[in-house]
């Protein structure tokens, strides 16, 4: 049996029945404008404007999508992302002559973003190509990468982890705003954030229901502890004078 039907499409079929909405890798390509492309353009900007009533119209998407395209694939332009995410970011705003944060995710009222998830996403880079197996995405924005591995591979964890930290290496554009990752071969799903791909900090998601992997995957993503994740449980820190990332693990975050 082949990874993508062993484990791939388990986890898109329990993401589709919490309210991820599937889209097909044809389509994923032709809303982020190629392989090269880093978000749901058309979905990011309606969005933009329907999350931002009188700060944000057509007139000023430009700006804000050039901005976040313009975002560097290293950890200092991920924490700018994270900061977008947040809506810590603003436009200014000609009417009011002041400066106006926008919201890219409505936290408050979970129902009015779109929640999406897709497979087989090829990203491409300066020199490599790399495919992700399954790819989750906020408003048109990668907030999340799976990469998935049969239960029969010997030691499918840690060669889904050499993977990551690979597409890191390769095509660090898959990273720009991509703020977690998973890991898991049906037994397991491990878990950790972009740009911190040391062993130290990737954490096996336990839940009330130990092996059951539809509920890990439903626990995990589950919409609105998802956008609790992003918000609260992300975090950047400076540690001799170093930028680095981590996440809260279950127990922190009660």
């Amino acid at each position: 049996m082949s990874e993508r039907s062993a484990v791939q499409n388990p986890m898109l079929k329990y993401a589709q029945e919490i309210g991820w909405e599937y889209v097909t890798p044809g389509d994923a390509l032709a809303f982020r404008g190629g392989d090269t492309g880093l978000y749901f353009t058309g979905i990011l900007e309606a969005q933009l404007i329907r999350l931002n009533p009188s700060i944000v119209d057509l007139s000023r998407t430009p700006d804000i999508l050039r901005s976040m395209n313009l975002l560097k694939p290293t950890i200092e332009g991920n924490k700018e992302a994270h900061s977008w995410l947040r809506g810590e970011q603003s436009v200014f705003v000609l009417e009011e002559n002041r400066e106006r944060n926008v919201k890219v995710i409505d936290f408050e009222h979970p129902e009015n973003n779109v929640y999406h998830v897709t497979d087989e996403w090829w990203q491409k880079g300066t020199v490599y190509s790399n495919r992700a197996d399954v790819v989750f995405l906020i408003n048109g924005i990668p907030v999340a990468i799976a990469e998935l591995k049969n239960a029969t591979k010997q030691d499918g964890i840690a060669l889904g982890v050499d993977q990551i930290r690979r597409y890191h290496k390769e095509t660090p554009e898959m990273f720009v705003a991509t703020q977690v990752f998973e890991v898991s071969q049906l037994l397991d799903f491990y878990y950790g954030v972009s740009w911190s791909t040391a062993r130290k900090n990737l954490f096996n998601w336990h839940d009330e229901q130990p092996g059951n992997y539809e509920h890990k995957v439903k626990a995990f993503f589950s919409r609105s502890r998802f956008l609790r994740l992003v918000r609260d449980y992300v975090i950047f820190v400076t540690e001799n004078d170093e930028l680095t990332k981590k996440i809260l693990r279950q127990h922190q975050t009660r």
